[in-house]
């Protein structure tokens, strides 16, 4: 077993701070996938018979993050991490957000990375001699890493089309996907799924990024992430029509789970679909508070335990 590799080193920018005063979720997950493309690089996939795989163009069909501690502008940030698995299709990667300065953990990520054609079929095989060799490059995911409330492995849950419209779960309007939102082979590359998910014109009119509550007695209210997984359920390619939905699953205390998904609308078929566990999140003591009744009952009437 190996030690994890430092991959990635950066700092917090004043512009990846979102309307909650802390670094958005998103710039977490740009920094393990640069951690991801390195540890590829070190790997070296000629080297282990993948000479067919063209630099760079690897798929990351299952994503999950774990958000620990919130993380604010000017710190400094550094990726370190390691290959958990390897079968014959590919690897499952480890990766953990460090801040050095406070010697803390700010988040912890596993990718699943295949390495499928222009046309996302099955994978080359790797030699088994080969998939035994790196076997002896794993390392063990700490406590501190392992999932809480999402199984990376479960299979997605996902209603039909027809039911996601039929019961108001849209929450951006129909639209095409871009090419700017597209590599050279014209698919979304991982590091652009959050704007397939999240971009678009949102159906309330409302501003984009995470929504900022006014409580009763006074202060604010937002939603603050602890897990995700993300799941690739289809090809995400340019000039698709495409549109975003979503459920709260379960309403507990102080946290919720809820699940979104993209469908293509010509087929009817999703696409994409994210698992989301976040807690309420006081702004102004940066504490986590009970659910707001009035939220809790709005929670309550959309919600679908059936998709749990």
């Amino acid at each position: 077993m190996e030690d994890l590799q430092r991959l990635h080193e950066s700092v917090v920018l004043e512009s990846e701070i979102d309307a909650l005063g802390h670094m958005n979720v998103r710039h977490y997950g740009e920094r393990a996938l640069a951690a991801t493309a390195t540890l590829l690089e070190r790997i070296d996939l000629p080297d282990i018979g993948l000479d067919s795989v063209t630099p760079g163009a690897h798929d990351l069909p299952r994503l999950y993050t774990r958000y620990q501690r919130e993380q604010l502008s000017g710190v400094p940030l550094e990726v370190h991490g390691g290959i958990v698995d390897v079968t014959d299709r590919g690897f499952r990667f480890y990766h953990e957000l460090r801040n050095p300065v406070r010697e803390e953990i700010a988040a912890t990520f596993m990718h699943d990375v295949r390495f499928p054609n222009a046309d996302l079929e099955e994978p080359p095989v790797i030699d088994h001699a080969i998939v035994e060799a790196l076997e002896e490059r794993r390392i063990v995911i700490p406590e501190h890493g392992r999932p809480r409330s999402i199984d990376l492995d479960a299979s997605t849950r996902a209603p039909t089309l027809e039911d996601a419209l039929e019961h108001g779960m849209a929450m951006r309007k129909p639209r095409v996907i871009d090419a700017d939102l597209c590599d050279e082979t014209g698919r979304v590359s991982a590091d652009r799924r959050p704007f397939i998910m999240w971009g678009g014109e949102p159906l309330d009119g409302s501003e984009p990024g995470p929504p900022v509550y006014d409580l009763e007695g006074g202060g604010r209210m937002g939603w603050a992430s602890l897990e995700m997984r993300s799941v690739r359920l289809g090809p995400l390619r340019e000039g698709a029509r495409i549109q975003s939905f979503g459920a709260p699953v379960q309403v507990n205390k102080k946290t919720s789970m809820r699940r979104f998904w993209v469908f293509d609308l010509d087929s009817g078929k999703p696409l994409l679909a994210n698992d989301v566990v976040d807690i309420a999140l006081h702004l102004d003591e940066r504490r986590a508070m009970e659910i707001p009744e009035r939220m809790r009952a709005q929670l309550e009437q959309t919600l679908r335990e059936d998709l749990r």
